[in-house]
């Protein structure tokens, strides 16, 4: 790595602009990843798949592309032009999604959430790799903040559109027979969702620009793992545990996302179409408020000392899915299991803007999109995998009950979100200590 003196940074109004396509693509990445949640029902019958089956479908079908590429994607992302790589993966994202309206039978689904994947791998090494070269230290947590609210808009987006898209559907089929007339409802959902993403990667490449490295250092040595996997070998709390406790958590996330529109359709008796545009309704606005509102939080706290405010908030998800996730599952009526759901929302992206703010904290700026590209194949291997699947072996095979799905969800979320506690409260020392080692490198 060659030290570089570092560059005036880039101009604000514009900085926030390419965030917004950045969010924006985060939102479309979500809807055209979790949308097939709500497509639950109707892809069991037109596909012939049991639960455990769809809960590959989420997880493992998506999730090992994704998670393997993370890496050299994010090795890319130190190197090449970032703006250019994100495209390339939109692109493929998107076309992928509509892709998956042809699929046939479980087999053919399977690969074509496998492409999903592929494309996606791109957008969180390049995305937070470009926010830490375009906003100072002091503004990167609000940034990041903003940049996460995009999870919570394409979830809050797979519900509400996903009900939304399933009355369009049938209208469609009907008024466009020439295009849409030999289709099924969720084949059309397919289309919907995957459309945007192609015209919003026209738009990115088109406007913007790829901002110059800050932090005095680029990466240009040959490829190699070696500087990564020292980092975590000389500070294993700081990076192993926070890691790890930021995953768990993500288990949980991910177990909303996939399996609590059956939750409120099996064990509550709401429609598909209900559950997508209540759960959106309720769940856009405050997601949105806690992702905003995470970082924040997390600058209010670094202004009073607290070094490792990031994983304060990862604790403070964790504690939210132990107390609101568990009770929103395991909730008699659907208006209490909903009041749970938003109480959860409350402090569901927390843990994302914690994971982005804080890596980008102790990380040094030429193994940043490494760190997170490493993260990721964690997130995807484990969490969002585990997240799905589990839910739906132990439905499938433990509890097998009409409202099965219920214990099962709860059974994730307790034991998830309790240990992602402690691990994360175990991981504070060394995480205020690799902060100040970087902060005096820097110096």
């Amino acid at each position: 790595m060659n030290a570089i003196p570092s560059p005036a940074w880039p101009r604000r109004s514009y900085a926030w602009y390419v965030l917004s396509l950045l969010t924006l693509a985060y939102a479309l990445a979500i809807l055209d990843r979790v949308s097939i949640a709500l497509l639950i029902e109707p892809l069991k019958v037109a596909l012939e798949i049991n639960d455990t089956q769809f809960g590959l479908l989420q997880g493992m079908a998506f999730s090992v592309v994704y998670s393997v590429l993370g890496l050299p994607l994010g090795m890319a992302s130190d190197r090449r032009r970032r703006v250019t790589l994100l495209f390339g993966g939109l692109m493929l994202w998107s076309a992928a999604t509509i892709g998956c309206s042809f699929a046939s039978n479980f087999h053919e689904l399977f690969i074509a959430r496998m492409l999903v994947g592929v494309g996606e791998a791109a957008l969180v090494p390049v995305a937070t790799s470009l926010i830490a070269d375009y906003f100072s230290p002091d503004v990167r947590p609000k940034a990041y903040g903003v940049f996460v609210t995009g999870s919570s808009l394409g979830t809050a987006a797979a519900m509400a559109l996903g009900g939304l898209f399933l009355d369009w559907a049938e209208r469609l089929i009907t008024g466009m027979p020439g295009l849409f007339g030999a289709m099924q409802p969720w084949q059309v959902v397919f289309v919907l969702c995957g459309a945007p993403g192609l015209v919003l990667a026209l738009v990115l490449i088109l406007t913007a620009r790829e901002p110059a490295r800050q932090g005095g250092s680029v990466a240009t040595q040959p490829i190699s793992l070696r500087p990564v996997l020292r980092l975590f070998i000389e500070r294993p709390g700081a990076f192993g545990l926070f890691m790890l406790g930021s995953v768990l958590n993500l288990v949980c996330v991910y177990a909303i996302v996939g399996w609590f529109p059956a939750l409120f359709i099996r064990a509550h008796g709401w429609s598909a179409a209900e559950t997508g545009k209540i759960l959106g309704m309720v769940g856009l606005p405050i997601s949105v408020f806690a992702a905003v509102n995470s970082g924040w939080v997390m600058a209010w706290l670094n202004r009073r000392g607290y070094a490792d405010a990031p994983v304060l908030c990862a604790m403070g998800c964790a504690a939210s899915m132990v107390v609101f996730g568990t009770l929103a599952c395991l909730a008699p009526t659907g208006n209490l299991a909903l009041l749970g759901y938003a109480l959860n929302a409350l402090f569901l992206n927390w843990n994302t803007s914690a994971v982005y703010t804080g890596f980008a904290q102790i990380t040094p700026n030429a193994l940043r999109a490494q760190v997170m590209a490493l993260q990721t194949i964690a997130s995807g291997l484990i969490a969002l995998t585990a997240g799905n699947f589990i839910v739906g072996f132990l439905s499938d095979t433990v509890f097998t009950q009409p409202n099965g799905i219920a214990w099962s969800l709860g059974s994730v979320f307790f034991c998830c979100g309790l240990a992602a506690f402690l691990i994360l409260m175990a991981s504070r020392r060394s995480f205020r200590a690799a902060t100040a080692a970087l902060d005096t490198k820097a110096a």
